[in-house]
This record gives structure tokens, sequence and C-alpha cells, in this order.
């Protein structure tokens, strides 16, 4: 990627060190300019995923993620196509785009092979394509590593969740019988989307016996919390059983964890025109200016968000009503800090 002759200033979150949400700066750079086989998008919007907060951490992680410092953070995103390089056929400028770009999403702008894009359809907000690059891949492959069909009995962990809302929406489609642990606040929620909910606890097991007297017969976890361990338990086969959160119970047991690295561009588009449809949804916690990445991080982190927090970063993405939430200071454009309160609802955790 070459860099533009040009003073115009595109914002982009940093991390130096690693750390907690307090380690992201926001800096300014010439806006890039792709090379011949790439295109130049305006992000819109880019989600927040427990994944980019394992990274800028420097947390031990399963998966063999590369880190290196300086690093860009986030992963997905939706905008628009601003030019397009030579040898690049088929895309035009002007078209809404989502996708994924790890450590470089949380930015104005982003060059990126228009192989790894996908186009949005017609209905589908950019809010919501920006935040269904990782649960999107991540609910489909997971659905699909259980060949879950009318019949099934699933228990879905973190119904609530982003990557466990589409997920059990997903397996209501497939005209399964899906009853999923949230917290009590969402529970009217999941009700609506068709889906039995079961608050967390000690007596879980007993809970699950009594909605399921005939038996689960697929377990997709989506939060760990031994889940896995529970549904063994209960006599679900480990091959019944898929995990893209306990990466430890899959060291002592035959589950499978398949996750988004099996699905790509296709499935991403199915997810976005079912999105799109009204078929199945993706609530939004909240949204945040880019200024605030700290604290939807924060948010995040704390396990208080119902569906996806979003980074706006035009105006045509707005901003959510204001809450009080407790979270880290404000970044400057400068990537100073300065105290300032939450601008977030108060959902409960998934």
């Amino acid at each position: 990627m070459t860099l533009a002759p040009t003073d115009a200033a595109s914002r982009r979150v940093v991390f130096h060190r690693f750390g907690g949400p307090e380690v992201l700066e926001i800096e300014h750079r010439a806006v890039p300019r792709p090379a011949a086989g790439e295109v130049l998008v305006r992000v819109a919007a880019a989600g927040v995923n427990p994944v980019d907060w394992k990274l800028f951490s420097g947390e031990p992680m399963h998966d063999p993620y590369e880190r290196s410092l300086p690093s860009g953070n986030g992963y997905d995103f939706s905008g628009t196509i601003e030019a397009v390089g030579d040898d690049v056929t088929g895309w035009r400028t002007g078209e809404e785009v989502f996708g994924g770009l790890r450590y470089h999403a949380q930015a104005d702008h982003l060059v990126i092979d228009p192989a790894l894009l996908v186009r949005v359809p017609e209905g589908l907000p950019l809010v919501v394509a920006g935040a269904l690059n990782v649960v999107g891949r991540t609910a489909v492959a997971s659905v699909g590593s259980q060949r879950i069909g009318a019949g099934d009995v699933v228990l879905v962990s973190g119904a609530a969740g982003g990557v466990g809302i589409l997920t059990a929406q997903l397996c209501v489609l497939r005209g399964a019988r899906v009853i999923g642990t949230a917290g009590p606040r969402n529970h009217a929620l999941l009700r609506r989307l068709g889906i039995h909910p079961l608050a967390y606890g000690d007596d879980l097991a007993d809970a699950v016996r009594a909605a399921a007297p005939g038996g689960i017969t697929a377990v997709l976890d989506t939060v760990g919390h031994g889940t896995v361990d529970l549904a063994l338990a209960m006599g679900v086969p480990a091959d019944r059983i898929n995990t893209v959160a306990d990466y430890e119970a899959r060291s002592r047991h035959p589950v499978r964890g398949i996750g988004g690295a099996k699905a790509g561009a296709r499935e991403l588009a199915m997810v976005a025109q079912l999105i799109a449809d009204g078929s199945v949804e993706l609530p939004i916690d909240s949204v945040h200016p880019l200024e605030d990445v700290r604290i939807a991080y924060a948010r995040s982190i704390a396990g208080h968000a119902s569906g996806k927090i979003v980074i706006s970063l035009t105006p045509s993405v707005g901003i959510t009503p204001t809450g009080e939430f407790a979270a880290p200071q404000r970044v400057t454009s400068a990537g100073s800090a300065t105290p300032f309160r939450a601008s977030t609802t108060g959902a409960s955790s998934g």
C-alpha cells in the first residue's frame, strides 16, 4: 500500500503497547491510495469483537494471530468504495460493501483486495453490515458443523450475544427447537425470535432437562463457562457439541471447534440477505463515535452488551441515546484523554 501525496487526514485507531482499552489511540495519516488489484473503502461503521480486545491486551490466544507493535485495530467494517485501483474489474466507486480486514477496520479509510468484500444488500443498514463479518461467519459455520435441521433440539449458550443470537436464529430457520441461555433482561427478545430462554445459574442443568424432557440433540457453545461439561454430563455426544469459545474443554474432550474460518464471502452474503429480508435479526447494543473507542471496548469487556457494539465513523451512522456506564476516558483526536461519561445503552449481559 502506498500513501497518497496529500495532506488530507484519515483517522485510525492504533495501539503501541499491550494493555486495556487505555492503550487505544487515534492517529491521523494521509488517505491511502489503492494499488493495482485493490480498492479504497471509506469506512462508515466498524464492529467491536471480543477477539479485538484479546489481541490488544496481549492475552495468550489459542489461534495463532500474528501480533506486532505498533498495530491498527478492529476487523469488521462497512462503507463505500471511494476509489478503484488498476486491474480491478466488477467493482465501482459508490458501491456499499462490508467485510473484514484484521488490524485495519477502525479507520476512516482502508485499502483491500475486493475479493474480501461483500456487497451490502438493499435494506441492510451500514451500521448492521459493519458488525456482521465475524459473528455472521462464526454463526453459519457453527450451525453447519452440526447440520442442524427439523427434529433437532439445540442448546445455544450466550444466545443474546452477537454470535449466539445469529446462531440461534439460523437454527430456528432450519426447523430446530432452540433453547438459549441469556441474562433475564434478554429473555423477552429471545422469545420474540422463537427461542426458549433460560437463565444462567447452578440449576441450569435441571432447567434444560425441564425445557427439553426428550433430551438435547446438539449444543452450540458461544461463551464457554462450562457449557461443554454440562452438555456431556447430560449425555449429549461429543461430536454433537461445537464450541467457539472454550479451547480448554476442547483439549479435554473430542468436541468440535468449528468457527468463522470455515465460512467466507458466500456465507456472509447469505446471512446479510436474511437480515435484509427480515428473516433474522442482528440487534445493535450501542453505537459510539470513533473518539469513544475506549468506552466501546470497556462495555464489551464488561459483558454488558445485548447484541453488537459498533463504532461510527460517518455522520450517516448515528450514535445511540445517552446512558450511564462506567468506562475509561474519552480519546481525543490527538490521542490524549479527557474525562467523559459514556454514551451507551444500559443493556444487560447476554
